[in-house]
């Protein structure tokens, strides 16, 4: 049942990104002949960013079709990473937008030039429009995928640049203050910066194997030792995650040597996937014989 339920999210997220990507072209190509037409930088700037939005929508797609892909003898773990490669590079991009426009910004600052105001206010009004359906079909309340999580932050990024279109062509509207086109895209530009930070910082945390957001192995030891009386302690505990969905650990048991090993590593797998969210463990189970005589003296 649970695989039918996960076959079916899959495929209903990979329609997702697939209807994304085909709105996220098309007004991509309105806004870069818009912006041309119009001499906007934020319409441009909002543009090359699409042109990252489609990439990486196209990235994450890939990945996301690519990590389905069942296991074999040389992956054996499965695609599952390809997802948070996907996010790490789409990250990488954020950054390089975010410079090229502030780059484009101090130029337009030094050598200003005029803004067609009503071309750049349609095509960015269209360009928010376009923007606010991709990012209602990507997202969703219980999203945890962080692969599908950065091609959101594309979008938002794409949603912020629309509006400092438009709020600069209001402005050279009613002042004729040609220089509120770089300065709104700077201010873009810096937001961009920052979701890229936290799309890095996630998924080289799980590239190099940290420690899973919310699993704490001390809490994990305590709770074992606490309902089995038998395991004497837990050591060795390394916990990691393949994607930000799929945890796994290893540990080390130490029990008493009139314990049932079976029956200990099903309770402490029960525990493990009940009480913490790991499905994948490995645990290893030691004896300690010290305790076990002590306790056969008394």
């Amino acid at each position: 049942m649970t695989a039918v339920h996960n076959g079916k999210h899959s495929a209903a997220e990979s329609k997702r990104l697939i209807y994304s990507i085909i709105i996220v072209a098309i007004t991509m190509f309105m806004e870069i002949v818009g912006g041309i037409i119009s001499n906007s930088l934020a319409l441009l700037s909002d543009a090359g960013h699409m042109l990252t939005d489609l990439f990486a929508l196209v990235l994450s797609w890939a990945a996301h079709k690519f990590s389905a892909k069942k296991s074999d003898l040389q992956r054996s773990y499965g695609y599952h990473r390809l997802q948070i490669i996907s996010a790490f590079v789409n990250g990488l991009t954020l950054f390089l937008i975010a410079i090229v426009i502030m780059f484009e910004s101090v130029k337009r600052f030094i050598y200003p030039v005029n803004v067609e105001w009503k071309i750049m206010m349609t095509v960015a009004t269209l360009g928010l429009i376009s923007n606010i359906i991709v990012f209602f079909i990507l997202h969703s309340k219980c999203e945890n995928n962080i692969n599908i999580k950065s091609a959101v932050l594309h979008v938002i990024g794409d949603i912020l640049g629309s509006i400092a279109a438009i709020l600069a062509s209001i402005i050279i509207m009613f002042t004729g203050w040609q220089i509120i086109d770089p300065i709104l895209s700077v201010f873009v530009s810096v937001i961009i910066l920052n979701s890229g930070y936290k799309i890095l910082k996630n998924s080289c945390h799980i590239l190099l194997e940290g420690t899973p957001d919310g699993i704490c192995t001390e809490k994990i030891k305590d709770r074992i030792t606490l309902e089995l009386p038998e395991v004497i302690d837990v050591h060795h505990i390394h916990a990691w995650s393949l994607s930000d969905n799929y945890l796994i650990i290893t540990m080390h048991a130490k029990v008493t040597q009139s314990a049932k090993h079976t029956d200990v590593l099903y309770e402490i797998k029960k525990i493990l996937l009940n009480q913490f969210a790991i499905a994948h463990s490995t645990v290893e189970i030691e004896h300690d014989e010290c305790v076990d005589h002590k306790i056969l003296k008394h």
